[in-house]
């Protein structure tokens, strides 16, 4: 979320106006980036995946001197392989700040990302994750639907979609109009529909995967255990899941799925991808 906010001054101003609509836009954004952090993280220490790809509106960027869940998940599981994929839904069309290998298409466009050759670093021997930040709002229902079907066909057996989707449904009555100013704000800066989505449309573009956990949950409840937990669900202003591979899904169905943890939280980063 925060990537498109970032890089030009169009970004900056957005970034403001946002600021003003939900005073929480800060913590938002440090939720669903601790989110995919710690999936990785757990992704690969649950179900040994350690190659992923990542999905985003635009390319990541780190934030030195910060926690190290807050960088870019791709400093979360050092020596794995990652493909980057910028949708580029957001004003600012900066480049990557890493060195992993990294492509530009959005959900609607999974036919051509899928036999791109930059996927070619990935073993599709083995089993693969996928950390979809937030562009989804950005694509039209059906096209999302076709996607994610072809996403899914196309990922090995392990394999898991770890994903966070903007929802106005946390929101209590009070603050509502914050959160529908905020969806207008993006929606006029970029020149496209930007569509939040309930937790039933998740669980079904999810579908037909098993979901992880509690399934569709507040970004920041997603891991029990982590700070984010304690703050108020509408600050998150996103849903959170993780579909895992039917392959896998019947093996992982105790108590690894049912105790989601993300472990001790990070010290401030010096190793994370693209933190100096």
């Amino acid at each position: 979320m925060g990537e498109r906010t970032q890089s030009l001054p169009t970004d900056r101003a957005l970034a403001q106006q946002l600021e003003k609509a939900i005073p929480w836009l800060e913590e938002s954004l440090e939720i669903n980036r601790a989110f995919l952090y710690h999936c990785a993280e757990f992704l690969t220490r649950q179900l040994g995946i350690d190659q992923f790809v990542t999905l985003s509106a635009g390319p990541y960027r780190p934030w030195p001197g910060r926690r190290a869940d807050l960088q870019p998940p791709c400093g979360a599981v050092p020596g794995s392989v990652v493909v980057h994929v910028h949708a580029l839904a957001g004003t600012g069309e900066a480049g990557p700040s890493c060195n992993h290998a990294h492509t530009y298409a959005g959900l609607d466009q999974m036919l051509s990302l899928l036999s791109t050759p930059v996927l070619e670093a990935l073993d599709h021997r083995q089993p693969i994750g996928v950390l979809i930040d937030d562009p989804s709002p950005w694509t039209d229902s059906d096209d999302l639907l076709f996607g994610l079907d072809r996403l899914r066909a196309w990922l090995p057996p392990g394999s898991a979609i770890a994903l966070t989707h903007t929802t106005t449904d946390l929101a209590p009555a009070e603050v509502r109009p914050r959160e529908d100013h905020a969806v207008r704000l993006r929606a006029e800066a970029t020149g496209r529909p930007y569509q939040p989505r309930t937790r039933a449309e998740i669980e079904s573009m999810l579908a037909p995967w098993p979901l992880a956990g509690e399934g569709v949950v507040a970004t920041g409840g997603f891991f029990p255990d982590h700070a984010h937990a304690q703050l108020p669900e509408h600050h998150a202003s996103a849903y959170a899941a993780v579909a895992l591979h039917p392959l896998q899904a019947d093996r992982q169905a105790g108590p690894v799925v049912a105790g989601l943890t993300t472990g001790t939280i990070p010290a401030p980063a010096s190793n994370a991808c693209g933190v100096p």
